[in-house]
């Protein structure tokens, strides 16, 4: 959502792989208003070499702040 006083325009969200985002898996949502939450989803598979660590995230690619409540990263091994 757009804090409260804030100007009312797209929301862009990205999954991010140490830190860089994913261009594939940006979200793009366009509230009605401000404090107005949506629900946004993207997938993407990960191929993390066998003793190594990848960190995975979700990065703001907007200009603008936003507030992000209840989020979710599901994980799934695939071997």
């Amino acid at each position: 959502a757009i804090p409260e006083g804030g100007t009312v325009a797209p929301i862009s969200l990205a999954i991010a792989i140490n830190g860089e985002p994913v261009q594939s898996s940006i979200m793009i949502e366009t509230p009605a208003a401000a404090e107005q939450f949506a629900n946004v989803f993207s997938a993407v598979f990960i191929d993390v070499p066998s003793n190594c660590c990848t960190q995975v995230s979700v990065k703001n690619v907007g200009t603008d702040p936003v507030d992000v409540q209840n989020a979710n990263l599901i994980v799934e091994r695939v071997a």
